[in-house]
């Protein structure tokens, strides 16, 4: 008799110690992973200019004028350019330059600014290339980056949104 409860009292003592508990509930795949672009397929004459760890934003085209602001989170500072000149690059030397430190909570909000473009998933249909205008956004994580190129204004609500902001913190 004592062996048979000893085995239902051991049983017992199992079940209750086993984690009943059900798992998590996974992510959806849009915000909890980020589309990886390598360092090294970024378009070769903008790999100068992205930080290690920081931001990339910029724009201009045929009739427009070029403007860029870089956020380097090693360096703690924000870079903002621009230029009067029309079908400039944007990845030249600009008219009008300054590079000032980076405040802690720039570097917070901004952070989580990019963070948010980084994760934000892509439209089901891609946006209709403009000609005159062209907007890119690279946030970069050592040699992993997230790259959009808008093909004129970047239109997802996220980068757009950070393009803003960056614009604003720069000064322009």
């Amino acid at each position: 008799m004592f062996p048979a409860m000893t085995r239902v009292l051991a049983i017992l003592l199992l079940v209750a110690c086993t984690d009943h508990a059900a798992p998590p509930p996974a992510k959806p795949l849009s915000s909890a992973q980020r589309p990886i672009t390598a360092r090294a397929k970024l378009p070769a004459n903008l790999i100068p200019l992205v930080p290690q760890h920081g931001i990339y934003v910029a724009g201009g085209g045929l009739t427009s004028a070029p403007w860029r602001v870089v956020v380097d989170d090693d360096a703690n500072t924000l870079f903002a350019g621009s230029s009067k000149t029309a079908n400039t690059p944007s990845f030249g030397k600009l008219e009008k330059e300054s590079t000032q430190p980076l405040s802690p909570h720039n570097k917070d909000y901004l952070g989580k600014l990019a963070d948010d473009a980084w994760r934000e998933p892509a439209p089901a249909t891609p946006p209709e290339p403009t000609a005159d205008y062209d907007e890119i956004v690279i946030v970069a994580d050592g040699d992993d980056c997230f790259f959009l190129e808008g093909y004129g204004p970047i239109k997802r609500p996220a980068a757009a949104k950070l393009i803003e902001m960056l614009r604003a913190a720069g000064g322009l």
